[in-house]
């Protein structure tokens, strides 16, 4: 599981991320064992549950998490960043179903 950077949850022994998938992206399941990848770190963890959701469901409490929000960020400036980690596709949007995954260091 690719990470586009050296998130701080990254550091957490449970952590969770938000993945858009599209264009063939890999689908993760639970009991999955995983090697994570980030540009300065490598380490394995374990899938421990993928929920799927439209993205608009998700708790803004949990988008200013998963994308380490900065003061002032409201949602859509974080439902940009998200985009930004898509730059390939056409940004999402709140219709649009999204996959939680929560992970646990090994």
């Amino acid at each position: 599981m690719d990470f586009s950077q050296d998130w701080k949850k990254l550091d957490d022994r449970i952590f969770a991320t938000i993945r858009i998938h599209r264009g063939g992206e890999l689908k993760y399941t639970p009991d999955e064992p995983v090697e994570v990848v980030s540009p300065k770190r490598r380490f394995s963890a374990h899938v421990l549950l993928a929920c799927d959701w439209k993205l608009r469901e998700i708790p803004l409490g949990f988008l200013e998490y998963d994308l380490e929000a900065k003061p002032g960020e409201n949602r859509q400036d974080l439902i940009n960043k998200l985009a930004k980690r898509y730059p390939l596709v056409a940004p999402p949007k709140e219709s649009d179903t999204v996959t939680v995954y929560f992970l646990m260091r090994l």
